[in-house]
């Protein structure tokens, strides 16, 4: 039996793709009873901890479909090959092993310092797919297919989309306070955690905008 190598790796990123896509829907159905009146705040706050880990699944895809991506991109005129690709895989499975190492530290002082690094290289990465699919979209290369560089630019706007989805993850904490502090600053935090998961859902939603847009492009190609 013979299995060629680009479809094997295809295999591999639709597989990516599906994890996480589907731990993202996880996620946003869980989230709807973080914020159930009827369910006592703390079953709420154990099951936000269950979307804690199921959202795992859908940042380690994304983390991994970044070199994935790039090594599939080498048939239609990517030039990050040889030590470059390598680089990338090298700097991806690192920085996979920081977010995993992020959530097992949460709530620790380690845990928010590297959070801090995580947030900082998801800038870095963010501005470098938009930046490298701006200049291929102006100079016409060193990716010449539009399809391609789309994506590229999609990617990049999906790692921001989940930079502004940890920011508003800071004002959890403080809603929780207010909850469990009784009276009216409960009702304040009741009130401030719907908020929270309303935005949240908000992101989400272009989260899968983003995501279907780009499975369009790869399977289509239409320009």
């Amino acid at each position: 039996m013979y299995i060629d190598t680009h479809n094997l790796l295809v295999f591999f990123h639709l597989a990516l793709f599906v994890y996480a896509i589907g731990g993202d829907i996880a996620v946003y159905c869980i989230g709807k009873y973080v914020v159930r009146d009827e369910l006592d705040l703390e079953e709420r706050l154990r099951v936000r901890q269950i979307r804690i880990l199921v959202d795992m699944s859908a940042r380690t895809c994304l983390v991994l479909l970044l070199p994935l991506g790039f090594t599939l991109a080498l048939n239609f005129g990517s030039p990050l090959a040889g030590v470059w690709l390598t680089l990338i895989w090298v700097a991806s499975l690192a920085w996979l092993l920081l977010v995993w190492t992020v959530h097992a530290k949460a709530g620790t002082r380690l845990g928010t310092q590297l959070k801090d690094a995580d947030i900082a290289i998801r800038y870095l990465v963010a501005a470098g797919m938009l930046g490298f699919g701006a200049y291929c979209l102006v100079a016409g290369g060193p990716i010449a297919q539009g399809w391609l560089v789309a994506k590229i630019l999609l990617f990049g706007a999906i790692i921001l989309n989940g930079i502004w989805i940890r920011r508003i993850l800071v004002h959890w904490p403080p809603a929780v306070e207010q909850a469990r502090a009784g009276g009216d600053t409960a009702a304040k935090g009741e009130a401030a955690m719907k908020a929270n998961q309303a935005a949240t859902n908000k992101a989400a939603l272009l989260i899968w905008i983003f995501v279907m847009a780009m499975a369009f492009l790869g399977k289509m190609k239409p320009f």
